[in-house]
């Protein structure tokens, strides 16, 4: 699929003065501050990552530009420095008409960009470190640093499932996000969803949705596979007429709790929390985590992000055993972050709070499980074949999903046991309600 992105030699130089300006005393320019930096910029490149297609939101390339940086000292004495950057860039897909269509329609490339603008910006200030810094956003391209080179990396293999290590790194970075969006609504007296209405407004299951909206099509085509792989489990034979009857009803609840909240505290969430939007570096003997990936960001409480956290990247025996540890440790980092700032947990999520929302949303992580993994566990050649041309794509998301999704399900052992996994703790739990929960 083409891309055309586009950068000109003033956008490079003026994402160099930023890169600079964020790194404050630069150890390549002999010690001289952004301040008294002459750059020039020699040359540069945009590389792709890869020969296949690199995101389903946006295609991937790195940016790689050579500067000569000048120092100018108080003795008079220049200092010349020659210094290689790597920037991630992420641009909107053109070419496939059908893609763009979609995420025209979906909104989500322009949502992004407001979120690394204006939002991301004011909670890294309070709570750094959440996710990427970036250097430039506009109505066609994000600029990054470049995580990889970094050393972060993500960490899952092809079945996205994460250990308790790596899940405990990501719960301790996505309480430091909420924290920040509290932290941020108390110093400015007003609710985020007031200043970026339209960086958080809920783009995955907006309400009053009209049938021909591509997000309902989506939501009816994904129930659709659901039906077709529960049809194809010999643990529900005889049970399916029922199972089908109100899977539809079940899963459909999640347009409503993914809405602010009138009854419980909202935040900034991420919304689009599965493994491959987590970044990973050891620091020592810490594990960090960065989030990526903000273009499906909304407003909601906290806990439709961590219990989507802790359900789309783990099996339900891992839930056996870590979910209530993992629940638990996310509630003490958000006490310790507000802590930081003078402000009391039970002011903001009590206790009480928590634990209830985690009964009432606990049902979400299961659904947004089904709807991420039915495409995103789906064999390389599936998902190579969809993203690649405008058939493709078109016959995932409108004519033969059900066809591709039921060829994996019985060909390939990895989708068929993360999609069994999560249909028969959905099912035996919220339809037939005869396990009592994880």
């Amino acid at each position: 699929m083409a891309t055309a992105v586009k950068i000109s030699s003033n956008e490079v130089e003026r994402l160099c003065q930023q890169y600079f300006g964020h790194q404050g005393v630069t150890e390549t320019a002999n010690g001289g501050t952004s301040e008294n930096l002459n750059l020039n910029v020699i040359r540069y490149q945009l590389q792709p990552i890869s020969d296949s297609p690199s995101g389903f939101f946006g295609h991937h390339h790195f940016l790689v530009v050579d500067v000569q940086v000048t120092t100018h000292s108080e003795n008079g004495r220049d200092s010349i420095a020659f210094n290689r950057i790597r920037f991630f860039t992420k641009a909107a897909p053109v070419g496939n008409v059908a893609h763009m269509e979609y995420l025209e329609e979906f909104g989500v490339f322009q949502k992004e960009i407001m979120v690394y603008r204006d939002v991301l910006p004011r909670l890294q200030n309070i709570c750094p470190g959440i996710a990427p810094k970036c250097y430039y956003a506009d109505n066609h391209l994000l600029v990054f640093e470049e995580l990889q080179h970094l050393g972060y990396k993500m960490a899952a293999g092809r079945d996205g499932l994460l250990d308790y290590e790596h899940l405990q790194s990501a719960v301790k970075a996505l309480a430091s996000l909420h924290a920040a969006s509290i932290v941020f609504e108390v110093k400015q007296n007003v609710k985020i969803n007031q200043i970026y209405p339209l960086a958080i407004k809920e783009d995955a299951y907006p309400e009053n949705l009209d049938p021909k909206h591509v997000r309902y099509q989506n939501f009816v085509n994904g129930i659709e596979v659901f039906g077709e792989l529960i049809k194809a489990m010999p643990k529900y034979a005889g049970q399916t007429g029922y199972i089908l009857k109100n899977l539809r009803p079940k899963m459909s609840i999640i347009f409503k709790l993914a809405q602010p909240s009138t009854e419980f505290r909202n935040v900034f969430c991420h919304g689009d929390l599965w493994a491959n939007n987590l970044m990973y570096k050891h620091d020592g003997s810490s594990l960090q985590c960065r989030l990526v990936d903000f273009q499906l960001s909304r407003y909601a409480p906290p806990m439709l992000d961590l219990i989507t956290l802790l359900t789309i990247p783990t099996s339900r025996e891992f839930r056996a055993k870590h979910l209530m540890d993992l629940l638990k440790l996310y509630y003490g980092f958000m006490g310790e972050f507000l802590k930081r700032e003078q402000l009391n947990i039970d002011n903001f999520l009590s206790s009480a709070e928590f634990w209830h929302t985690f009964e009432l949303y606990r049902i979400c992580g299961l659904i947004e499980s089904c709807f991420f993994c039915h495409f995103i566990v789906l064999p390389p050649e599936s998902t190579l074949s969809l993203t690649a041309s405008t058939d493709g794509f078109s016959d995932f998301f409108a004519r033969k999903r059900v066809e591709i999704c039921l060829k994996a399900f019985h060909n390939d052992d990895i989708y068929h046991q993360r999609l069994s996994d999560m249909l028969e703790d959905f099912v035996d739990n919220y339809i037939l309600e005869k396990g009592g929960g994880e």
